[in-house]
C-alpha cells in the first residue's frame, strides 16, 4: 500500500493547490472525487499561463494513484466544467481553517447525499432506525402499532428492511400475508406503473387489529408471491434500488418510496405511519433516514461502537446541513432526529453517560455552532440546545431491558402484545412517541418545525 491514503488524499490537494495557486483559487473553485476516489480539481477562472501543466504534474506527484491522471486539473471554459462548478449537490467541505467544494460522485451511498425532505408528512410518520441489529428496533415498533390501535388509531406499518425483511412475518400471519410488498411495488411501478386498484393487494390486515379498535395494515417488504417464488427475490431486489426514469425525469428511490407511502395513506384514512428501516449506513437506510419527512428514532445501545457509528452518520449529515444553509435552504430536518436509548440498563451512570455521548454527538455534528464566523451565511437563529433541556432533540427517549423480550415472537406466542405485558417496560418510550405524532400533526402544512422545546433554543 502506498504513501498516500483516501483520508489524507483531499488535504493534500487542497494544500498544494493553496501553496501553488492561493486559497481563494481552492475556494472558488470545486474538487471532483469519482466513484473509484480519484480526484481532480475545476478551477472557477480560465488558466494563467502554464498553470494547467504545472499544477496538474504537482498534483500527480502530491496524490499519486489518487489523482486523476488524464485530467487532473480544469479551468472555466473547458467544455462540460460549468455544470460541476454551479452543482447543487456540491458539499462544502472544510479542510483545515478553509472550505473547499466537494462533488463526491458515488455508485454505492449516493442517497446519503439527497436533499433532505424537511417538511413533515401527513399522516405523521415515524422511522425506526438504527446501525446494528438486536436492539429491539421492530419489537419496539410492533409494541407501538399494537399500543395505538389498542387507542382507536389506524396504522399502517410500512417494512423498508428489504434486504432482511421480518414484519411481516412479526405481524401477520401466514393467511394475512398479502400478495405483494415493497420489492414488488419499486420494480413493477418502474416498469409499468401500479394503478390506484390494485393497492389493496399490497396491504396486509394485521390480528391486531380488533372489533372496536383501531386497524393495524401492514404493507411488508416481501408479499406472498414472493414466497411462492423465492429463485425471483434476489433478482426483483436488485432492481428495487434503483432510479426511475418518468417523462425525462430521474426519479430517487426516496421519491419512490414517499410517493408508495402516500398513495397508500390516500387510499385509506391512517392516523399515523410507522416504518422499519434497514440497519447500518448502507444505501438502503438513506431513503428512510433523510427521504420520508419523518421523525426519526435512532435506537442504539451505551457501547462505545453505537457512539462512533453515529458519529461517522452526523458527520456525513452536518455536511448535508451546511449545504442547505449555502444555497439558503433551512436545515431544520436536523430536529426530526431523536435518539433511543435501547436495552437500557437500571445503572443510571451508564445512562448518564449515553445523555452525554448524545449531547456531545448533537453540539459537534447536528446543532449549529457558538460562533458562525467559518460559515458564508450566519442564520438569524442559530439551533442550540442546553444539555440538560429533556425536551431537545439529543435527548433520548429510554427502552430498559427486559428479559420477557428476549424471546419476542407474536404471531407465535400469545399475550405478547398486551398491554399487560409490555406496559411497564415500554409506557415512557411510547409517550414520547406520542409526542412525536402530536407534533408532527402540530406543523403540517409548514416548511419546518422543532421537536417541542422549553425555552431550550438559543436565538
Amino acid at each position: 500500500m502506498g504513501e498516500m491514503l483516501f483520508d489524507c488524499s483531499l488535504p493534500s490537494l487542497v494544500a498544494t493547490l493553496v501553496e501553488l495557486a492561493g486559497r481563494q483559487f481552492v475556494e472558488a473553485g470545486t474538487v471532483i472525487r469519482d466513484a473509484s476516489g480519484r480526484l481532480s480539481f475545476i478551477a472557477n477562472r480560465p488558466p494563467n499561463g502554464n498553470e494547467r501543466e504545472t499544477l496538474g504534474l504537482a498534483l500527480i506527484a502530491r496524490l499519486g494513484a489518487y489523482a486523476r491522471s488524464d485530467r487532473p486539473i480544469g479551468f472555466r471554459g473547458d467544455g462540460g466544467v460549468l455544470p460541476m462548478l454551479e452543482a447543487r449537490e456540491r458539499l462544502s467541505v472544510q479542510v483545515g481553517d478553509i472550505f473547499c467544494n466537494l462533488l463526491d460522485r458515488r455508485i454505492v451511498g449516493a442517497g446519503w447525499l439527497d436533499a433532505p425532505i424537511t417538511r413533515h408528512a401527513r399522516p405523521p410518520r415515524i422511522v425506526f432506525a438504527t446501525l446494528k441489529g438486536g436492539v429491539g428496533r421492530s419489537t419496539a415498533l410492533a409494541i407501538a402499532a399494537a399500543d395505538l390501535a389498542r387507542r382507536n388509531q389506524n396504522v399502517l406499518v410500512v417494512d423498508l428492511d428489504l434486504e432482511a425483511p421480518g414484519l411481516g412475518d412479526l405481524l401477520l400471519d401466514t393467511d394475512r400475508m398479502p400478495k405483494f410488498g415493497v420489492v414488488d411495488y419499486l420494480v413493477e411501478n418502474g416498469i409499468g406503473g401500479i394503478p390506484s386498484s390494485t393497492l389493496r393487494d399490497f396491504i396486509g390486515a394485521s390480528g391486531l387489529t380488533a372489533p372496536g379498535g383501531g386497524r393495524v395494515d401492514v404493507l411488508p417488504a416481501l408479499g406472498s408471491r414472493s414466497l411462492e417464488n423465492p429463485a425471483n427475490v434476489l433478482p426483483k431486489l436488485s432492481r428495487a434500488m434503483i432510479e426511475d426514469i418518468v417523462d425525462g425525469r430521474t426519479v430517487s428511490v426516496s421519491e419512490q418510496i414517499s410517493s408508495m407511502i402516500s398513495r397508500v395513506t390516500a387510499h385509506e384514512r391512517y392516523d399515523a405511519v410507522l416504518i422499519d428501516s434497514r440497519a447500518g449506513l448502507s444505501e438502503l437506510a438513506a431513503p428512510a433516514v433523510l427521504g420520508l419527512g419523518a421523525t426519526v428514532l435512532l435506537f442504539g445501545t451505551a457501547q462505545k461502537q453505537t457512539i462512533e457509528g453515529y458519529r461517522a452518520l452526523f458527520a456525513a449529515l452536518q455536511l448535508l446541513a451546511q449545504r442547505d444553509k449555502n444555497q439558503g435552504r433551512d436545515p431544520e430536518w436536523r430536529t426530526m432526529l431523536r435518539p433511543v436509548y435501547a436495552k437500557a440498563s437500571l445503572n443510571q451512570d451508564i445512562t448518564d453517560r449515553f445523555i452525554e455521548d448524545m449531547y456531545e454527538l448533537y453540539s459537534a455534528h447536528i446543532y449549529d455552532e457558538e460562533s458562525s464566523e467559518i460559515s458564508e451565511i450566519n442564520a438569524s437563529d442559530s439551533l442550540r440546545f442546553a444539555r440538560g433541556d429533556e425536551s431537545a432533540p439529543h435527548w433520548p427517549l429510554i427502552v430498559p431491558f427486559s428479559q420477557s423480550f428476549v424471546d419476542f415472537d407474536p404471531t407465535r406466542i400469545s399475550g405478547q402484545l398486551t398491554a399487560s405485558f409490555y406496559e411497564q417496560t415500554y409506557r415512557n418510550f411510547l409517550s414520547g412517541l406520542d409526542v412525536a405524532m402530536a407534533f408532527g400533526k402540530d406543523v403540517i402544512g409548514t416548511e419546518s418545525g422543532n421537536w417541542p422545546v422549553s425555552g431550550g433554543i438559543v436565538n
